[in-house]
């Protein structure tokens, strides 16, 4: 949260949106609502005993955010900045992660937490008590291994947050050119990725390869990394 509301410092962001269940998302009150004149908070896979105090904005007991998502869509709003939070088995994460590339404006950003876990014990791929990441480190790397449209990096705080913005058209035509000549597949990230797409099925074997390949295969920086190349005009993604 504290990435998020330095976002609305540096960018101008007033906008946002959360996408949670009752077991993630739980700092929502930690927002700057000084800073952000709108907040939303989707919540899915909801049930009548939960209350933080907090408001709901869009709720449902949907084990997806599908319903929450096409009621906050009904309602015409799109945001400046969505965290995703998600329910942390692979399908949800990868569909929370579709909804909020469709709710984003066009110079917005998405934070995603827990894409960079730091043991093997937090990835089981169903819930479990207690601390769990689950896969959504998975769908995140996925959805971004495949796309020309997004570009991201991943913050190395809270077990990984990621960052993801739409790729301006210039870069997008760039590396689509890229694609069609070939050239991609001669660099090291290029086989690093295709060994990424072998081994993924295997979740052990895709856990072990982002240990070992973490700062290319997620783009990994620090916190001051990304904040300096923020506020420098210069941002860190790719």
């Amino acid at each position: 949260m504290d990435l998020i509301n330095e976002l609305a410092a540096i960018r101008g962001y007033r906008s946002y949106l959360e996408i949670c269940t009752p077991t993630t998302g739980t700092i929502y009150g930690d927002l700057d609502r000084g800073r952000y004149s709108i907040s939303h908070r989707l919540m899915y896979r909801y049930r009548d005993h939960f209350d933080d105090g907090m408001t709901i904005d869009f709720c449902s007991s949907s084990p997806d955010s599908g319903e929450a998502a096409s009621a906050v869509r009904a309602a015409g709003f799109t945001y400046d900045v969505i965290l995703v939070d998600p329910f942390h088995e692979y399908e949800t994460s990868a569909q929370d992660l579709r909804e909020a590339c469709k709710l984003i404006k066009p110079k917005g950003t998405i934070v995603v937490h827990d894409c960079n876990p730091e043991e093997e014990g937090l990835v089981t791929p169903h819930f479990r008590d207690g601390a769990w990441c689950g896969l959504t480190y998975k769908a995140y790397l996925d959805m971004m291994l495949e796309s020309v449209r997004l570009q991201s990096c991943t913050v190395d705080i809270d077990h990984g947050c990621a960052i993801i913005r739409r790729r301006p058209l210039v870069s997008r035509l760039r590396r689509s050119a890229h694609h069609a000549l070939g050239m991609i597949a001669r660099d090291s990230r290029s086989r690093l990725v295709h060994e990424w797409r072998r081994v993924s099925k295997d979740e052990a074997a895709a856990f072990r390869l982002l240990k070992a390949q973490a700062t290319s295969l997620l783009n990994l920086v620090t916190v001051d990394e990304f904040l300096a190349g923020e506020r420098n005009g210069a941002p860190v993604l790719r």
